[in-house]
């Protein structure tokens, strides 16, 4: 198994500390306290990135969200694993998401 499949195969959930809120045709990821610097701004989420979002539930894998990506919008499995890993990595840099089971 390669280090993408590894990834692909992990749950995460969302952070206590940042929520997601669906305002007019926008979806953003408020932080909820400060925590220094890298929490102190608001992000914008595409629609990509807040069907993504709402699935960080411990419940399903980066497999699951890639395959249910592929289904709902139009873009190939290996475009949206790319995409998935790389926006993980981008709510990992930013404290908003953590592997399921894990305390921070």
């Amino acid at each position: 198994m390669d280090e993408n499949e590894a990834r692909l195969a992990e749950r995460y959930v969302r952070s206590d500390r940042i929520v997601g809120r669906s305002l007019a045709e926008e979806y953003l990821l408020v932080p909820l306290v400060s925590h220094g610097s890298q929490l102190e701004s608001i992000f914008n989420l595409n629609s990509v990135g807040s069907f993504i979002w709402e699935r960080l539930d411990g419940r399903h894998d980066g497999n699951s969200v890639v395959r249910d990506v592929t289904h709902d919008f139009d873009v190939d499995a290996r475009r949206a694993e790319k995409d998935y890993l790389r926006f993980l990595d981008q709510l990992r840099s930013i404290h908003a998401v953590e592997p399921f089971g894990e305390k921070p």
